[in-house]
């Protein structure tokens, strides 16, 4: 189709449509897959380079050869951007760079003599849904606590971003029974507040910024750029744990990922958090973040789903 995305699997550029993955991967039958994902505004990719080098440590610890260098991953990310540029119209659009990794076909299921490749590299482009959180820009989002706990560092480190999400999905049905809009945070075993199943937590308490440190959390490129824009701006910023009782005392909180960077967050498990508004710093540094990439985060997010 002349309108269809391409997508690079297996060293192919190829239709959407066309790609395929062997149903014996490591990836579909076990899991084994580790991921990233980036963001452009005005279709220029965002941090590309801390996505690369974060993906190259987690298929280090995953004990995953991509079979290719980081230069040559980032390579098909911009080329995938140039081979798509048809199918957005930026500044209004922008989209998600995936990459998804896999250990390849499985060692159980390899036939006698034959070989196989050590990895399957998917890298495939899917369009921001802005429609999906615009309204909580406005109003603010629901984080509510699930009864499954974050996996304990012990037995697998948060810092491994990887496709392995069972535990989140069933997290995320027992949010929606609370709000069928709400965000499952999760917390750890002595529990203390961690992440969501794709977002870091931000509270500001006394004034001071704070969010759990990586021994909990995805050590989350967005949770960075938060952290950098705090003090460039000023905000005093900290890495500390915190409970559940902590985000309900908070004057404010937000959730902060690649897609829609910083999140308002007004209610924790039906409580509201401060006076039930986005909070001012989180407003601050989604102006500051606009600032940074020449796109008003909110502005676009608002018009694309019909609320500007």
């Amino acid at each position: 189709m002349k309108n269809e995305r391409v997508t690079y699997i297996k060293g192919e550029y190829v239709p959407d449509s066309e790609a395929k993955i062997d149903y014996y991967d490591g990836g579909f039958q076990y899991g084994i897959v580790v991921t990233d994902a980036i963001r452009t505004f005005n279709y220029k990719p965002f941090k590309v380079d801390r996505h690369i080098d974060r993906l190259m440590r987690s298929l280090k610890v995953a004990r995953i050869d991509p079979g290719m260098s980081r230069d040559e991953l980032k390579g098909i990310a911009l080329t995938l951007l140039e081979k798509n540029r048809h199918c957005f119209n930026p500044p209004h659009d922008d989209t998600w760079i995936f990459y998804n990794i896999s250990s390849g076909r499985y060692f159980v299921y390899s036939e006698p003599g034959k070989t196989y490749p050590r990895q399957t590299v998917c890298v495939n482009l899917w369009p921001l849904e802005f429609r999906r959180h615009a309204k909580f820009y406005l109003t603010g989002c629901h984080v509510v606590t699930p009864s499954i706990r974050q996996m304990p560092p012990q037995c697998l480190d948060p810092k491994l971003k990887h496709r392995s999400r069972l535990s989140w999905v069933l997290a995320g049905h027992e949010a929606h029974e609370m709000d069928p809009e709400g965000f499952a945070l999760a917390l750890d075993l002595n529990g203390n507040v961690t992440e969501t199943a794709g977002a870091n937590f931000f509270i500001v308490k006394d004034g001071v910024l704070r969010t759990p440190p990586t021994d909990v959390t995805l050590a989350g490129i967005s949770r960075e750029t938060v952290l950098e824009l705090a003090q460039q701006i000023g905000i005093p910023a900290e890495e500390k744990h915190f409970q559940i009782y902590d985000v309900y005392n908070a004057e404010e909180a937000f959730l902060t990922t690649t897609s829609f960077c910083i999140l308002p967050t007004t209610k924790a498990n039906g409580l509201t958090i401060g006076d039930g508004k986005p909070g001012k710093i989180a407003l601050q540094l989604l102006n500051a973040w606009s600032e940074t990439v020449g796109v008003n985060i909110v502005d676009q997010a608002l018009r694309a789903a019909g609320l500007l």
